[in-house]
């Protein structure tokens, strides 16, 4: 039998400055041990000041100029995927910094429950920590409350694994 651990944390915004990544901004942090880790979910609040390109070339949307959440991987993880579910209103986007500094980015993942959330999919993730960054597409999804869930199983999707927020 599989043990499940959930770990919610409630981030929002207490004013300007929390959201957009100044001193005060929430951030919250959790360790997966390695492979088999326990489910794990977070919430937080999407999008910041920061346009996605400031993150990589391939990154859209508005983000926050610091992470949201800091995940440390304990041991190598053969599939790590970062999923958003950022319900059915919200068009969130994903950007996840590896230990090397490369990042990661996703828009859309084609989630059958909402096609908007998006998945970043790291084969072989090493140890070290990652820092994630969840943003909105479009100034309408800037400030979305979102769900952020880790999974180690291909074809699974935001909507099924992770609870809307």
């Amino acid at each position: 039998m599989m043990k499940i651990r959930s770990v919610v944390m409630a981030l929002g915004c207490v004013g300007l400055a929390a959201c957009s990544g100044g001193s005060d901004s929430a951030s919250a942090a959790v360790t997966l041990s390695g492979p088999g880790f326990a489910a794990t979910t977070l919430r937080g609040t999407a999008g910041g000041p920061q346009a996605g390109s400031a993150l990589g070339g391939d990154c859209i949307g508005q983000f926050p100029t610091s992470a949201q959440h800091t995940v440390t991987v304990g041991a190598a993880i053969p599939m790590l995927r970062v999923l958003v579910n950022g319900g059915p209103e919200a068009d969130t986007t994903l950007a996840v910094r590896r230990p090397d500094g490369t990042v990661v980015c996703n828009d859309d993942s084609g989630d059958p429950g909402n096609s908007l959330n998006p998945i970043v999919e790291i084969a072989n993730a090493a140890p070290g920590q990652y820092q994630v960054y969840v943003g909105g597409y479009s100034t309408g999804d800037t400030w979305a409350s979102y769900t952020l869930g880790f999974s180690e199983q291909a074809g699974q999707y935001p909507s099924q694994v992770v609870a809307a927020p």
